[in-house]
């Protein structure tokens, strides 16, 4: 099932991407108590919350446009959100060099005032001149989560989005640590839509990233160092991990940082990028001032 979150007369609302347009489940009628909010269905829980939502997917009469559609981040309200760095062994290779995988993933944070939703704006930080892109399969979980280990890990995933790390290269680079370069406002677009857990296998993504077009990033979920299960489950054994916390993957090799010196072609007013998994869909954003 493919969930979106969305704004109806500036309030958000969980809506259902069929191929006939969007269900407002908060339209649709029904004896029972739906959710109505994005965050609502993640803290109800796959196991409760999709059955009400087929139940209301069969009963709506109703669709929207999606093209009319005002859409929210995918998820609004995360507690976390919780980045994966270095995963893949090319995008290493293409911004290190030289380097040996940690047993353990690079874990670091970015805030939720670095949410965008997709057809929305990246605003430039003006502290920055070196602004890039990150196309990433991003996690929402979808129970509350303590020490689970790695077989466990699927079961407490509500479902998977994209997103794009938006990083300013010269903020990231000016200290060890990297979240001042990666938790600027606007600087993590999370959508189109939340693809639920059952309805997809998280081994056999394929990732690419576009910049005004241009195929950029190109990677599979196999290729990552720490997978999906793997870093839920580290992550776990750090911090308990709350319905609605958000994991960014990583992201594959293309970026700006990695290319030859005199052909960083760093973000600029205007630029669209593009994340893309064929199961998800496309989250596309512009980059402004």
């Amino acid at each position: 099932m493919k969930l979106i979150n969305m704004l109806v007369d500036g309030q958000p609302r969980l809506g259902i991407l069929t191929e006939r347009g969007v269900i407002d489940v908060s339209a649709v009628p029904s004896d029972e108590k739906l959710p109505v909010t994005m965050m609502e269905a993640v803290r109800m829980g796959r196991g409760k919350a999709l059955p009400l939502l087929r139940k209301a997917e069969a009963l709506s009469e109703n669709y929207l446009d999606e093209a009319a559609v005002q859409y929210a981040p995918a998820v609004d309200a995360p507690e976390k959100i919780l980045c994966a760095g270095v995963n893949y062994r090319a995008h290493i290779e293409e911004t290190v060099g030289s380097f040996t995988p940690s047993a353990v993933p690079t874990i670091f944070a970015k805030f939720r005032n670095t949410l965008a939703p997709h057809r929305g704006t990246v605003i430039r930080n003006r502290s920055s001149k070196k602004h890039d892109y990150e196309a990433e399969i991003a996690v929402v979980i979808g129970r509350r989560a303590a020490y689970i280990t790695r077989d466990e890990a699927v079961d407490y995933i509500f479902g998977y989005t994209l997103a794009n790390d938006i990083s300013a290269r010269d903020l990231q680079k000016a200290t060890s640590q990297w979240i001042p370069g990666k938790s600027c406002d606007s600087f993590c677009p999370l959508g189109p839509c939340i693809v639920t857990a059952d309805a997809l296998d998280y081994s056999t993504l394929h990732l690419t990233g576009y910049k005004n077009g241009e195929l950029r990033q190109e990677g599979w979920s196999r290729d990552m160092i720490h997978d999906i299960p793997a870093l839920v489950s580290f992550l776990s054994g750090c911090c308990t991990l709350e319905p609605g916390d958000v994991i960014l993957t990583g992201t594959p090799s293309g970026v700006i940082l990695g290319r030859p010196e005199g052909q960083q072609d760093w973000l600029q007013p205007g630029d669209v990028l593009t994340v893309r998994e064929d199961s998800i869909g496309d989250l596309t954003v512009t980059v402004r001032d």
